[in-house]
């Protein structure tokens, strides 16, 4: 059939085989939509003609057939010929298989065809011109693309002619097994997306559907209201191919994709939209993605997410992310990216009824998208960017419980193996990481940034990567079991939150191993400056081979050590850490190394042995670890302080100028004033007057001083309401913290002109490529910052 549109309507339904009779593998199924060559904008304003839309029953049955499946050894270049452990069903002559690139920097797919099938043995018609390597000696493995219903746009070009399919409002009744849906979809991951919008006549406004959201090519567009009562709509043992933005999309609802082949796929092959989103994707390859090319957060106002390129996006931790492979692709290979979404002008939750741990949950049974515990398991990873990465995660949850990542396998990722910043309570065990060949000295393959907390590692392996193990700088941390070859294996910081506890034990160690096995980053001041941090107690255990412990201590932590020989504190200044302590009562990480300390082999630290009533959290580490820390800056008001005395002057001094062993009282009193440095395609401070309704976003660094350092917050201040006066001109108050957590006003006009950017709903319009090229402002700013205070050293 070759049609323009199939609208099925809530009581109807679409056959295509079924269950019971599936369309017999003699034949070939084809629904085709045709080429749209025109735009009704008057009866179609929102771009949904073109394609399948559904809000009945779909049941889709091709012939029965294994989607993938696992060859007996390495695929290596020149072979044409290889085994499987039993036959693949219904794998036929002529049929295109993917065999997914390993490598980090080339694409080295190949979709060759079989030439000729005897029971296990497959033959192909060329030789493979790539090795497809694994590091344990297995085999990738190799998806069959061709499936004897398929579903297809009539031409790929432009975007505009292609079909897209939708299944709307229904919480069940799609069942699709074993066909192909190619060429589909015509939102474009290269551009932010649009929504299709009205004005008060009812006409479309211009621009407003330059790239409609949504139109994808396998679409579960439910939104809300998932049930875990109520079976899913499935998706299985099929194939997406070609699309230009997202491959099979679960949007609020529940949804089961098993068994699938998705290639080539820009955005996100397998895509969780709201965060509400339950069901499971298991048992997938997904081979490659492209990528916008454009930042993170370039989109994130309009909630325009997954576009960097990746096999699988998940907004909500409610679906269950297994036993799947994913190979090429440009950002994350996996990613659970938990910040808040919203639908019009409502925030999305997590509905608690669809999980057995309701603990997060508030008074009306919802729960954050970002605390909604994960489980993420036996999932494989290979020539992406990075393997996996979880974002904001369970960071401000009211009520520990962990979170599981566990069975896990990476290899040749240029950047990160497992990436969890702004995460806490998870647990991740049997973890495999191998890097690849591009790395940057930042690298690392498993740890987060500096909100990373209360994270237990067990039995994982890391080799060839800059760093190994990069140890979140709060909370109680936790390795057990490690086998660790890079070029600095474990890499601990100063922590930036007080009573951070961090223990290692089953640590292995190559002897051919790592340049340093444990990097103990010294004097690593927090964002704000806030030298006094570095004397809150923090304790690091490390469990020898005979298994004896030892607590390791920063070289700072030695009696002998200058920590300030030329610059810092006027009353520290010169002195060793010996003398601070005996003076003032302070010591670095709440402790001094005692006398008996040994240099740790390979290592920077020095280490002595501790009681067996020592190796438990103290009930303040457990306090800590257990309440969530929403801070703008560690310790606000209590380490740095402002003062309205005109005679007093900025500097570190001991409060009422005395202080004890039992409480220490070093504090910073400030007198300077933070600055906004707004970025810089922001400066004009004007607004387009058809975006005046859609409210306006202001974003920069705020910079200040402390002592001789200048710290840096990034700003962002959202005004949802824009009130113009006679003049064109809409009154800012901005406010912003400084590092005390005082708040600063600065009000601020913003000019209603036409010269401006249209830029409609996306706040974040400027950090895409179309508007400011390679948007890189970062030196820019840097030295604004700088030049604001030139007295910083």
């Amino acid at each position: 059939m070759n049609v323009g549109t199939i609208v099925v309507t809530p009581e109807g339904a679409l056959e295509m085989g079924t269950e019971q009779q599936r369309v017999s593998k003699s034949v070939v199924a084809k629904l085709t939509f045709a080429a749209r060559t025109f735009r009704d904008r008057k009866r179609d304003p929102f771009d949904m003609a073109g394609g399948l839309i559904s809000m009945g029953a779909i049941r889709i049955h091709g012939a029965e057939k294994t989607a993938w499946k696992i060859p007996q050894t390495q695929l290596l270049s020149g072979t044409a010929v290889f085994k499987f452990d039993q036959p693949a069903s219904n794998w036929s002559v002529g049929d295109e298989l993917i065999v997914p690139g390993t490598s980090d920097a080339n694409n080295e797919d190949e979709t060759p065809v079989i030439v000729s099938i005897a029971g296990e043995q497959v033959t192909l018609n060329r030789p493979f011109k790539y090795s497809h390597l694994t590091p344990d000696g297995t085999s990738v493995p190799v998806g069959n693309l061709t499936r004897n219903v398929r579903i297809t746009s009539e031409v790929a070009a432009p975007l505009s002619a292609r079909g897209h399919i939708m299944f709307l409002h229904r919480q069940t009744g799609v069942d699709i097994d074993g066909a192909e849906f190619r060429d589909l979809g015509r939102t474009d991951a290269k551009r932010a997306q649009t929504v299709p919008d009205l004005d008060e006549s009812g006409n479309l406004i211009a621009g407003s559907d330059d790239n409609a959201v949504g139109r994808y090519a396998l679409h579960f567009h439910i939104v809300s209201g998932a049930r875990i009562d109520i079976s899913p709509h499935v998706v299985r043992n099929s194939v997406v191919r070609g699309s230009p933005k997202h491959g099979i999309v679960n949007h609020g609802g529940h949804v089961l994709a098993e068994n699938n082949v998705t290639f080539a796929i820009a955005g996100s092959h397998f895509f969780a939209e709201n965060g509400t989103e339950i069901g499971a994707f298991r048992h997938n390859l997904a081979v490659r993605s492209t990528g916008s090319g454009e930042d993170l957060v370039s989109r994130m106002g309009i909630f325009d997410n997954g576009h960097q390129g990746h096999g699988f996006w998940m907004q909500s931790a409610g679906v269950r992310v297994t036993d799947n492979w994913a190979f090429g692709h440009a950002g994350g290979a996996y990613v659970v990216f938990g910040y808040a979404f919203a639908e019009g002008s409502s925030r999305t939750y997590f509905d608690a009824r669809n999980t057995d741990n309701r603990v997060n949950a508030d008074a009306d049974g919802r729960i954050a998208t970002s605390d909604v515990d994960l489980y993420f398991a036996r999932n494989y990873a290979a020539g992406s960017t990075d393997g996996v990465e979880i974002w904001n995660h369970k960071l401000l949850a009211p009520h520990p419980s962990q979170s599981v990542i566990e069975d896990v396998t990476v290899w040749n990722v240029s950047r990160h193996a497992l990436f969890i910043p702004y995460v806490r309570d998870t647990l991740i065990r049997n973890v495999y990481a191998y890097g690849g060949e591009g790395h940057m000295d930042t690298d690392f393959a498993i740890g987060g940034n500096s909100q990373t907390e209360n994270i237990t590692l067990q039995n994982v392996s890391a080799e060839r990567f800059p760093t190994g193990l990069l140890l979140p700088r709060r909370g109680i941390n936790t390795v057990d079991g490690a086998f660790l070859r890079n070029r600095t294996n474990i890499l601990i910081e100063s922590a930036n939150r007080p009573f951070r506890m961090v223990t290692l034990k089953n640590i292995h160690v190559p002897s051919e191993g790592a340049t340093t096995n444990v990097d103990l980053k010294d004097m690593a001041v927090p964002a704000n400056g806030d030298i006094a941090m570095l004397f809150e107690n923090d304790r690091i255990l490390w469990t020898n081979a005979g298994g004896k412990t030892l607590q390791l201590y920063f070289g700072s932590q030695n009696e002998n050590f200058v920590p300030f020989a030329d610059k810092g504190p006027a009353d520290l200044k010169g002195l060793t850490s010996g003398e601070i302590k005996a003076r003032f009562g302070l010591a670095f990480g709440g402790q001094l190394a005692p006398n008996d300390a040994k240099p740790m082999p390979r290592s920077n630290a020095t280490m002595a042995y501790v009681d067996a009533d020592g190796l438990v959290p103290t009930p303040k580490e457990l306090e800590l670890a257990q309440n969530p820390s929403n801070e703008l800056y560690p310790l606000a008001g209590q380490h740095i302080v402002n003062t309205e005395d005109h005679a007093a002057k900025s500097r570190w001094t001991f409060a009422d100028g005395v202080s004890s062993p039992e409480h220490p009282n070093f504090v910073f009193v400030k007198k300077t004033s933070p600055k906004l440095i707004v970025h810089p395609m922001l400066r004009k401070l004007e607004i387009h007057p058809d975006d005046v309704r859609y409210g306006y976003r202001l974003e920069g660094i705020v910079a200040d001083m402390v002592g001789n350092r200048i710290t840096e917050m990034a700003f962002i201040q959202d005004f949802p309401q824009l009130r113009p006066d006679g003049q064109g001109q809409i009154a800012l108050d901005v406010k912003f913290p400084d590092p005390a957590g005082d708040m600063t006003s600065l009000p601020l006009s913003l000019t209603v002109t036409k010269q401006a950017v249209r830029r409609g709903k996306n706040y974040e319009f400027y950090k895409q490529a179309q508007y400011c090229g390679k948007c890189s402002f970062e030196a820019e700013m840097e030295s604004d910052i700088r030049a604001m205070f030139p007295q910083a050293q």
